[in-house]
């Protein structure tokens, strides 16, 4: 599957190999030019205005969560665009009526990203709730079975990722949102790293609330992130943070909510990476018909071949085998920072991601420092796996 010609930054960079997509996706030519386009033509924000200009924006805005729902296998009613993870979970967790049943606890995966951990720590902190954590063993894995001893009728929230950063290891969510619901507890899923590539809706993991980054795996513009909740929660819950569209009927002292899905964006959606997110899931769309998970399957057991014939490459999960996420770590914890692999492998072209990732309690678990992340995508080859362990081979052979 040769993509290169469909990415500008690819065409115009021919050495560039980018294995760093867990981060931030590239983007194809066709988003860029539909982001181009409608600030060309368009610019206006959507619902706010009646005159053309306006309308093309608010019409651009709706076929977008249409194309989002239907990738989601959801209503639109169900879909809303958020400025970021923190600020949906945020908006949501504040607005979580923690009074019902008398809630005062929220249940986070030690392998959440900083974007779950420290919103919902802060949401901790001001409202007085308690925190437990879900723990990893020495395999990156949940510990399910203390999940009897976190998960209770005091639980409001519990926040599991569908992929863990670094790992690239799939979290029973479905399992945990069975336990959850047991006890009328909600969960909320950070659904990033596995949308562009598993084939479950959030519906069908269970989850109720889950959020996601337009750049990461769906190949949108940066700047943008989508929450889905299921629909009955949709309806009745009040978000957090209100403003702009999200409310109708505003008086002196009181407001009325807007109907769904509005009433979950406030203040100014951001509209030219909207519809640079419609173009991109079209995109996508194309390359599953041409068997994307087919390449994607073929490129990572090549890449898991490659790094486990490296002596030195200590490798964070090697089980999954449907993973695009590789970290690993070259000889021992200390003796070579892994910033200095991704310096050297910038310079020969190949960016990698390195460091603690955004996930400092996750990383520490198994390096001070950090680690080495490889994240694939579909514009990647066979070619460009061999390209980078062949420079780990070196690295490890003179430096390690």
């Amino acid at each position: 599957m040769e993509l290169r010609v469909d990415f500008a930054i690819l065409e115009n960079n021919p050495e560039l190999v980018y294995f760093d997509s867990a981060s931030t996706t590239l983007v194809p030519k066709i988003a860029v030019n539909a982001v181009n386009d409608f600030l060309t033509h368009t610019v206006a924000s959507a619902r706010r205005g009646a005159h053309s200009m306006a309308t093309r924006g608010a019409t651009a805005v709706e076929n977008a969560r249409k194309t989002m729902a239907n990738f989601l296998n959801s209503d639109t009613s169900q879909v809303s665009f958020q400025k970021s993870i923190p600020s949906a979970i945020a908006s949501f967790a504040f607005g979580y009526n923690w009074h019902y049943n008398n809630k005062d606890t929220i249940v986070i995966a030690e392998n959440e990203e900083h974007s779950v951990l420290v919103a919902l720590q802060r949401v901790a902190q001001i409202l007085n709730l308690k925190i437990k954590i879900i723990p990893i063993n020495e395999n990156g894995t949940l510990e399910i079975e203390t999940l009897a001893d976190l998960i209770d009728k005091k639980t409001g929230i519990v926040a599991v990722g569908t992929t863990t950063v670094g790992w690239g290891i799939n979290n029973p969510v479905h399992v945990i949102s069975k336990i959850a619901h047991e006890y009328e507890a909600v969960v909320l899923s950070d659904i990033s790293r596995s949308i562009a590539f598993s084939t479950k809706s959030p519906e069908q993991e269970g989850v109720d609330i889950a959020v996601f980054s337009g750049n990461v795996g769906l190949m949108g513009p940066p700047g943008l992130a989508v929450q889905w909740i299921e629909r009955t929660l949709g309806t009745y819950h009040i978000p957090g943070i209100l403003g702009g569209s999200s409310v109708a009927n505003v008086q002196s002292t009181e407001f009325e909510l807007a109907l769904l899905p509005d009433k979950f964006e406030s203040g100014i959606i951001n509209v030219p990476a909207i519809v640079g997110l419609d173009a991109a899931l079209n995109y996508l769309e194309e390359l599953y018909a041409k068997s994307m998970q087919t390449h994607m399957k073929n490129i990572s057991t090549h890449l898991r071949k490659r790094l486990s014939a490296i002596p030195e490459v200590v490798m964070l999960n090697n089980t999954n085998e449907e993973t695009t996420i590789f970290g690993f770590y070259l000889g021992s914890d200390d003796e070579i920072s892994c910033h200095d692999i991704a310096l050297f492998l910038d310079e020969s072209g190949i960016a990698v991601r390195s460091g603690l990732l955004c996930a400092h309690p996750l990383v520490k678990k198994v390096a001070s420092e950090g680690i080495i992340q490889i994240s694939l995508h579909a514009y990647n080859t066979l070619e460009e796996i061999d390209r980078i362990t062949d420079s780990l081979e070196i690295i490890a052979k003179d430096l390690v």
